[in-house]
């Protein structure tokens, strides 16, 4: 489930700094570049893959802030399904939010990107009307549980104002078939909720990005170039443009 490990399809990692501004994690791309993007990471954290990933969207001209959901915690004592998953229940998910939004703010941050953890959070970001472009990547609509909970993503998407794109798979047994189904309704009915499904692919769908399926493969390739539009910056490395 998601990203632990590193993807080859990125670039070798280039960490330019660090940020602790009332949130922790690491800088990639050049300081002076106007656009700025926040990634915020699944339940494996600041991994390989995010480390990876956040140097190819720096690479397409952004500073990128990976944020480290997990530093008042500690690091992984394993990469396991069941160690990430026992330090996820650690995090206070309305506080998480509320610190995000505002170092947001202060940061001057212009899109946000996140990813299943993450793309939970980009869901609450729309609900509560963020100036940044909103990208999610396999978010759970449904909600997830937690000991200070944001609201079930389904009790306001069908009113919310706020453009973000949503990017599943038909076959994600995680978020699960009927409420990708329920989340592809509710995009028909209200057009801020920007849902793309791509059929075949499984959860955690951008690591066949180096994955020898042709097909899976087209997927996370044009799921990224959605991604990258959607947040302005340059697509000019993809087959097709959309």
């Amino acid at each position: 489930m998601c990203h632990g490990q590193a993807n080859k399809y990125f670039p070798e990692e280039d960490v330019r700094g660090e940020f602790n501004n009332g949130l922790e994690g690491l800088l990639f791309g050049d300081e002076n570049t106007q656009k700025r993007i926040a990634i915020l990471p699944d339940i494996y954290g600041v991994s390989p893959f995010y480390k990876g990933f956040s140097t190819f969207v720096a690479s397409k001209g952004a500073r990128v802030f990976l944020v480290n959901t997990f530093a008042d915690f500690g690091e992984l004592p394993e990469v396991t399904r069941e160690a990430a998953f026992a330090r996820r229940d650690k995090v206070a998910d309305k506080a998480f939010v509320d610190k995000f939004e505002a170092f947001c703010e202060e940061q001057s941050i212009d899109g946000v990107i996140g990813f299943c953890l993450g793309g939970y959070y980009i869901f609450e970001l729309a609900r509560r009307n963020v100036s940044q472009d909103l990208v999610g990547f396999y978010g759970f609509p449904q909600g997830m549980k937690n000991f200070d909970p944001l609201p079930v993503p389904f009790d306001y998407l069908e009113t919310v104002s706020k453009h973000h794109v949503s990017l599943m798979s038909a076959n994600d047994h995680v978020v699960g078939h009927e409420n990708i189904q329920k989340l592809a309704n509710v995009s028909k009915r209200n057009a801020a909720v920007d849902v793309r499904i791509y059929q075949d692919s499984a959860h955690s769908f951008l690591a066949d990005l180096d994955g020898n399926d042709v097909s899976l493969k087209q997927n996370a390739e044009d799921s990224l170039s959605v991604c990258l539009q959607a947040l302005g910056l340059s697509v000019n490395c993809f087959v097709k443009n959309l």
